[in-house]
């Protein structure tokens, strides 16, 4: 027990213990690395969701600090878990789950965490190589590596990207998309909503095929119910939310099937919402593109055109390319293509990536 004694200043009356020691530790201590070019750097590397005092530096090194005898007031008999979140700007949050064993010893070390770069897009013109001017209708693919051998994961850009996670494993499979009937809305079906307002709904099906002039912009929806609209008309409810905003006057809306075709994989790795890439042991795409589905019969099960189309200015985009440091995209209308191989820049949101076919 420390000697304790009573001093003034002022007005007021302090009681000081001469002997008292409390210890201030590191607890938790951990690092990260960038998931795909390994070495990290944010310089403003944060940790948040947590109570405890915090230490980062840019380059992935963390410690949670605290004293542990007011933290964990039973470790001698229990054991306490843990939860924060590791953020850095341009990249997802990473949630650690862990827990301060039974009489640790200080500090902890925190599981390994590869940190996700979040992804960009990718976007440029197709024009002819001999006179510059714009080619429509050009369809740009990712392809493998044409100077290297074929690799164990393949990468295949979507047109849309993914509306729900899939966990490594998760089933893919090409489809093939039913003539259908088409159809009209009756408003605007706006990017986030789950909800088209038809101006008819005629033909049979359960997906929705929305697309722009020349299928530029492409989405699946698939139909979780019909309900009623105004006089003559009717709403559709899908099980998964629009990337983009479609206009009444210009959509097409096809009611459709998609029938499975071929044999289905499982994808390599798993992936976030908003990713437009899948990683695969086969290359999801053919020649002239193609349609794929993920997790045919499952609750997050959804539906996409693969690759990218040039419009009436030649203009395309790629949105959600990320998981691989590098790309190989090829464009092709006919007899004409390009292939480019372009290192990602996960710095920059939009990446800009020109063809010249001849």
């Amino acid at each position: 027990m420390g000697i304790t004694h009573q001093t003034q200043a002022g007005d007021l009356i302090y009681t000081v213990v001469d002997d008292c020691t409390t210890s201030f530790w590191a607890v938790i201590t951990g690092s990260v690395t960038d998931e795909i070019l390994g070495g990290f750097y944010a310089a403003d590397f944060r940790i948040s969701q947590t109570d405890l005092g915090t230490k980062t530096t840019p380059n992935g090194l963390y410690a949670l600090t605290g004293y542990p005898d007011q933290l964990f007031p039973q470790l001698a008999i229990t054991s306490y878990p843990m939860n924060f979140v590791l953020q850095a700007t341009g990249f997802r949050d990473f949630n650690i789950s862990m827990s301060v064993p039974v009489a640790a010893t200080f500090p902890v070390l925190a599981p390994t965490a590869a940190m996700r770069r979040l992804p960009v897009r990718i976007q440029g013109r197709v024009v002819s190589n001999i006179s510059r001017a714009p080619i429509a209708n050009a369809l740009v693919l990712s392809v493998d590596d044409p100077l290297s051998p074929p690799p164990a994961v393949h990468t295949t850009a979507l047109r849309s990207p993914l509306y729900f996670a899939h966990g490594a494993g998760a089933s893919a499979q090409f489809v093939s998309i039913g003539v259908g009937t088409p159809n009209k809305l009756d408003s605007d079906a706006l990017g986030g909503s789950q909800v088209l307002n038809m101006h008819t709904l005629s033909g049979t099906g359960s997906v929705i095929q929305l697309s722009s002039p020349g299928q530029v912009n492409l989405e699946y929806g698939l139909i979780d119910h019909v309900g009623p609209g105004a006089p003559g008309a009717c709403q559709v409810f899908l099980k998964n939310p629009l990337n983009r905003t479609y206009p009444a006057a210009s959509t097409v809306a096809n009611l459709t099937d998609a029938t499975p075709t071929g044999t289905p994989t499982s994808l390599s790795t798993d992936a976030n919402a908003g990713d437009g890439v899948l990683r695969a042991p086969v290359l999801l795409n053919a020649p002239t593109g193609g349609t794929v589905v993920i997790d045919l019969g499952a609750a997050g099960e959804e539906y996409h055109e693969v690759g990218a189309v040039s419009d009436v200015d030649g203009y395309y985009g790629l949105d959600g390319m990320g998981r691989v440091p590098e790309i190989f995209l090829n464009a092709s209308q006919g007899a004409l293509k390009q292939e480019v191989s372009w290192f990602i820049e996960y710095d920059n949101a939009i990446n800009l990536v020109d063809f010249r076919l001849s």
